[in-house]
């Protein structure tokens, strides 16, 4: 097994508060999704979309997933994740987070190499940011334990294994002005995709 070999972009959020579906978005022509995707390509051989609608992602080249446990949020998606894919890490992001930071990605897998740990996810002032985050298959049991327990707060697997942590103070270093874990929940969020590409976003 491949350590460091896939990347896995969630996609099976409701966008209640964005009001459509997030996966529709567009910049430049261009679904927002497959834009993220390229840029993970520069790192990652294997792209793959976890979801729990299948069938809206027809025409799209990367291998989709659908979710083992549905309607859980992040657990069961990234539970999925490291079931379906075939490298040890894991990189996890969502369709709704724009800014994908190659430098910074590059810097969590060195950590890894660096430390026997289980993932890497970053510190965000007093609280832990679940996504943009490595995770292993080494976790999977962990995963299994909390789910078995009816417990699908993310949170809990964290903290029960063996995770590093990126304290604020370092991954800023690589923002360059744009916050690394933007995402967008509303509409008013979406002004942001002129910031990064330039352009309008469409639906």
């Amino acid at each position: 097994m491949k350590d460091f070999g896939s990347a896995v972009i969630l996609c099976g959020g409701k966008s209640i508060r964005m009001g459509f579906d997030k996966c529709k978005l567009k910049v430049k022509n261009r679904f927002l999704i497959d834009i993220i995707a390229e840029q993970l390509e520069q790192v990652f051989e294997n792209i793959v979309l976890v979801s729990n609608d299948l069938q809206k992602f027809n025409d799209i080249k990367y291998t989709v997933v659908e979710d083992i446990i549905s309607n859980r949020g992040p657990i069961g998606a990234i539970y999925t994740a490291l079931k379906e894919t075939s490298s040890k890490y894991v990189f996890i992001t969502a369709c709704d987070m724009p800014i994908i930071n190659l430098a910074y990605i590059k810097y969590m897998m060195e950590l890894i190499k660096s430390e026997d740990v289980d993932g890497v996810v970053s510190c965000n002032s007093k609280y832990i940011e679940p996504l943009y985050a490595f995770y292993s298959t080494d976790m999977i049991n962990n995963f299994e334990n909390e789910i078995a327990k009816d417990n699908f707060k993310l949170i809990d697997v964290i903290k029960n294994s063996n995770m590093l942590y990126v304290e604020e103070t370092k991954w800023r270093q690589y923002c360059n002005g744009m916050d690394i874990f933007t995402n967008l929940n509303y509409e008013s969020d979406l002004t942001v995709l002129k910031n990064i590409f330039m352009e309008d976003f469409e639906i």
